[in-house]
């Protein structure tokens, strides 16, 4: 049984695609040579590591930009095989 104050398994996936997003970008895996959308990948992944919080003004996918979620499906269309473990 799930905790009450447990995040749903889609939520905790969504926080490991933003985390992994961050990484790929620190190490410049993801945009190496276009910072406009290096920096949406990164903001993105900011969002995605705090969606479903209180705090957070991210509560879905729904919340992010047009070029936020364009580096969102970049990512999962280049890069996403270790998020999902």
């Amino acid at each position: 049984m799930q905790s009450y104050y447990d995040d749903s398994k889609e939520i905790k996936r969504l926080v490991a695609i933003g985390r992994q997003m961050i990484t790929l970008a620190e190490q410049n895996v993801l945009y190496p040579k276009d910072d406009y959308m290096w920096n949406q990948a990164v903001v993105c992944g900011n969002k995605l590591t705090t969606i479903g919080t209180t705090w957070s003004r991210c509560q879905s996918v729904s919340d992010l930009s047009k070029d936020e979620k364009k580096a969102l499906l970049h990512y999962l269309d280049n890069h996403s095989q270790k998020a999902w473990l």
